[in-house]
């Protein structure tokens, strides 16, 4: 016997700021996904998260597709960038080939006019994070953007993302820089962070919002794993939020119960 898959509730348009997906929701390449999606939603995530592999990155006939769907659709797009690279790492040819495969990625990909480049400044898992380990990993990554950004990179489109480590680490480089903020509330449920505080401090620098629910002690699941307090919180700052936002799952059927949550708050 055949199950078919619930139908995903069409909130195109429906809220005020741009709702949107990953690229990963079938198991399938890029555009599939794109394809199946645009009618849906108002922008889709595009997660280009291994460097390593050619195939993870369109091609130039693939981009000219996503181009063509998004003017079909009235959809937009925003890149998630890799996050195997290390713009801080002490060793400055790493450090120069984490920022080639940077403009890499950002070359091929803004001729769709991405709305955002969501960045992870990762750090060295392999190394003891100590006070002196951090100045000078800050110091490397403002070297590191700064190439970035003499090479054209935009610095207005580079959302950098709250990821594993303490936010306040980096904020005052992001402040400095005067760089927009994606704020993964999934990241901070998962870590025990308290998202109303969050939202507070940096809602005003922030560009977009990755959502997604805790589920079974794992994040990246659907928005039904969001308790409700937090849920409550979330909704009163979605009232007056006009950025993007990205329900940051990887499944059918996460997505499905994560739109009709949202169709709910509606």
């Amino acid at each position: 016997m055949v199950i078919s898959s619930p139908i995903l509730p069409d909130l195109k348009g429906r809220v005020p700021f741009r709702l949107g997906t990953t690229s990963y929701i079938l198991p399938d390449a890029i555009l599939p996904n794109v394809r199946f999606l645009a009618p849906l939603l108002d922008e889709i995530e595009l997660v280009l998260f291994e460097s390593g592999r050619e195939d993870n990155l369109p091609s130039g006939e693939d981009i000219a597709t996503l181009a063509a769907l998004g003017e079909q659709y009235r959809l937009t797009y925003n890149v998630h960038l890799p996050t195997d690279v290390l713009l801080g790492h002490p060793d400055a040819d790493v450090r120069a080939a984490a920022g080639a495969t940077i403009m890499r990625f950002y070359e091929r990909t803004r001729s769709l006019q991405p709305t955002a480049y969501c960045l992870h400044l990762e750090k060295d898992r392999h190394q003891e994070m100590t006070p002196d380990i951090v100045g000078v990993w800050l110091t490397n990554l403002l070297y590191s953007l700064e190439i970035l950004f003499a090479a054209g990179l935009p610095p207005s489109l580079v959302a950098v993302e709250n990821i594993d480590y303490t936010f306040h680490w980096i904020y005052p480089l992001i402040r400095d820089l005067d760089l927009p903020i994606c704020l993964d509330i999934g990241h901070l449920l998962i870590q025990g962070e308290d998202v109303e505080t969050y939202l507070d401090l940096y809602g005003d620098r922030t560009v977009m919002i990755h959502l997604h629910g805790v589920e079974e002690g794992r994040d990246h699941r659907s928005l039904m794993g969001i308790p409700d307090r937090e849920w409550r919180i979330i909704a009163a700052f979605l009232k007056d939020y006009r950025g993007g936002l990205s329900i940051e799952v990887f499944s059918r059927n996460d997505l499905h119960r994560s739109l009709t949550r949202m169709e709910e708050m509606l």
